[in-house]
């Protein structure tokens, strides 16, 4: 159904509604840019891709031909440039620095307990991924957040199906390392 709501959409757009396009953009902006900012490590640089990204799309939509979903499509797309972007910027940079920004935690007094435990669990899992290298992370994030299919990540990396499959597999286990180290230290500084 989903698939079948953006190809109208497109089909829409490719007749002359451009304004439709904008459903596709806040349909999948926040995916794009998430996978952007698992690639490039800076807030800054992934709204940049993200932008880059949909305008490639809106440029490209008349030959889109749908043999995969426009999320796979777009996805794509995001990673080609987040990893030019990110070749651009170590090019320019002597001293390549891994900006990531951490999750600040800024708990409300209101809040319930499930709430705080739920940001508490984001949190730590988006600092742990923030540490993995970017292709770990990004593969992580597409297959458990967007629910990508392994076959789809593949496509959209551009990696073999079995190269998604090691890499998903030793991201798991580094993610895990991660995770208790984080919680390790953060135990640690309690006592």
């Amino acid at each position: 159904m989903k698939n079948q709501d953006d190809k109208h959409i497109i089909k829409q757009v490719q007749k002359g509604d451009v304004a439709l396009y904008a459903v596709l953009v806040d349909k999948y902006k926040h995916m794009v840019f998430t996978l952007a900012m698992q690639i490039v490590k800076n807030e800054a640089d992934a709204e940049e891709v993200a932008q880059d990204a949909f305008f490639k799309a809106y440029k490209s939509l008349g030959n889109f031909e749908g043999r995969s979903s426009f999320s796979t499509w777009i996805y794509r797309i995001a990673y080609r440039e987040s990893i030019s972007k990110l070749r651009k910027r170590r090019d320019k940079e002597i001293n390549f620095e891994n900006e990531s920004e951490n999750p600040k935690y800024n708990p409300a007094s209101d809040k319930e307990d499930q709430q705080l435990e739920e940001d508490d669990r984001s949190r730590y899992l988006k600092m742990a991924l923030a540490r993995l290298k970017s292709e770990e992370a990004t593969i992580l994030t597409l297959y458990y957040f967007e629910e990508k299919k392994v076959a789809e990540i593949a496509k959209i990396t551009e990696l073999t199906v079995s190269n998604v499959k090691v890499i998903l597999h030793r991201g798991r286990q580094n993610l895990l390392s991660e995770l208790k180290s984080s919680l390790n230290q953060e135990v640690t500084s309690l006592l």
